[in-house]
């Protein structure tokens, strides 16, 4: 989901706003025992690489050398192995090292394929390195419930929460549609009927100039999160339900009518939508903020290409979009090192409060956001607004009932017909069918009738 452009710009984040002065540099203990051996780490970028060396590495004492390799404060190593996740690849270098029992301590999982490890022999029960349910009593219910098993093991930990917003521009939301508040943007998509007559508006305003968002893609983030059952069921069948076929009409409308600027998401188009006048707004959740739209915006300070020209509203729905959990596989050798990153990137919150405050996302522990609020928090990116109070009501709301193990090669096949449908490619019911077929040879256990 975050795909390689975001990467890119997330090395170039690090630069900018993650790394704090010499001066500034949050420091813990570090009592982990030496163990001789190589402490390996399975990831799809270097994300959490950067982290490590940025956070955790100076909070500990450890070191970077000048070719980026990092020891530990205790004189271990660290290997971190990245394979993209394009197409699949990250999960089947994985699955396959997991399979072959090859050494790994911890690799990372996102939101859409989360339950598929947490649900099986690979991941190891956070308890097992010492890591109680009260520790973890601060992070926010619903990414617990990603990472625990069909039994009510937790076997993963998140730093971040990844709640969405509807993140609009400001000026181009007063030139056309005369709004000069968030609370006024957020009555104009406070349900998808507004949103429609919204995007007909600024369509008709700014003669086709400014689009309501990317594409129908974008849509899709707050809407999959909506749906009333997972892709599914407990017989293995496919469930497509009525958000799901509704969408299908969305799209098409969306498309039809001209109402998005038909640049797909990840596309070069979508990147930089952020940058220019092309589209109002963009379907955003927390980590997407600092790691896509401050790079894509065309600047590092107000006044420069968009950036301080950006705000964040309640979107028309509540909704989620990805997010990393860390987890411990069951090769695992080092329990007490592992224990140790985990706390601090998902439990401890003061270094929870520290990364937060740096790198701009939004961390897996209310009492450091809320501490953070309280302060009077402010992004010169949102001119100034604070966007976590809406991330807090935002989480109040998540529902992940409908997560499954299936859901991301299952969107991206559904996106595929959608798009078939919208463009009059295809008819609905066709579309459908080819969706059912695309799913059925993904995965041949599922019964798509």
């Amino acid at each position: 989901m975050k795909k390689l452009f975001a990467l890119l710009l997330a090395v170039m984040m690090i630069g900018s706003i993650a790394i704090a002065s010499a001066e500034d540099v949050f420091t813990t203990t570090f009592d982990v025992p030496a163990t001789g051996e190589t402490f390996t780490i399975y990831a799809w970028n270097d994300e959490f690489l950067g982290m490590l060396k940025n956070y955790y590495i100076p909070a500990t004492g450890g070191t970077v050398d000048a070719d980026g390799n990092v020891t530990f404060a205790n004189g271990d190593k660290l290997e971190f192995v990245i394979n993209p996740n394009d197409d699949g690849n990250y999960q089947a270098k994985l699955d396959q090292a997991l399979q072959n029992g090859s050494h790994i301590d911890m690799f990372l999982m996102e939101a859409d394929y989360a339950l598929k490890y947490v649900d099986s022999e690979y991941t190891r029960p956070i308890e097992s390195v010492g890591i109680t349910a009260e520790e973890m009593a601060g992070q926010y219910e619903y990414t617990v419930q990603v990472a625990t098993d069909s039994e009510g093991v937790v076997k993963g930990s998140s730093w971040q929460a990844a709640p969405g917003l509807f993140m609009y521009r400001a000026s181009l939301a007063e030139k056309y549609l005369g709004v000069t508040s968030p609370e006024e943007m957020a009555e104009k998509v406070k349900d998808w009927d507004a949103f429609l007559a919204t995007a007909r508006e600024l369509n008709e305003k700014s003669e086709g100039a400014t689009k309501i968002i990317p594409s129908n893609g974008d849509a899709w983030q707050a809407i999959r999160t909506y749906r009333t059952s997972p892709w599914v069921d407990d017989e293995l069948n496919l469930v497509i339900d009525d958000q799901v076929t509704w969408y299908f009409d969305f799209a098409k409308t969306l498309r039809e009518e001209n109402l998005t600027a038909n640049a797909n998401p990840w596309s070069e188009a979508w990147n930089a939508s952020m940058g220019n006048d092309s589209v109002l707004g963009l379907f955003m959740s927390t980590w997407g903020i600092q790691w896509t739209m401050v790079g894509n915006s065309g600047g590092t300070q107000p006044g420069e290409g968009t950036y301080g020209d950006w705000r964040a509203t309640t979107p028309p729905i509540p909704y989620y979009w990805g997010g990393t959990w860390l987890a411990v596989a069951n090769t695992c050798t080092n329990d007490p090192l592992a224990a140790d990153i985990i706390r601090y990137f998902t439990i401890n919150e003061d270094s929870m409060k520290d990364y937060c405050l740096k790198s701009k996302d939004y961390v897996n522990n209310d009492a450091a956001v809320k501490s953070i609020i309280d302060d009077g928090f402010g992004f010169d990116f949102l001119g100034g607004q604070d966007h976590y109070s809406l991330f807090r009501d935002v989480l109040d709301k998540i529902d992940v009932s409908t997560m499954s193990a299936y859901d991301q090669n299952i969107n991206t096949a559904m996106d595929t017909q959608v798009n078939a449908y919208a463009t009059n490619e295809k008819d609905l019911d066709t579309a459908i069918a080819d969706f059912k077929a695309a799913v059925v040879d993904l995965y041949p256990e599922i019964t798509a009738d």
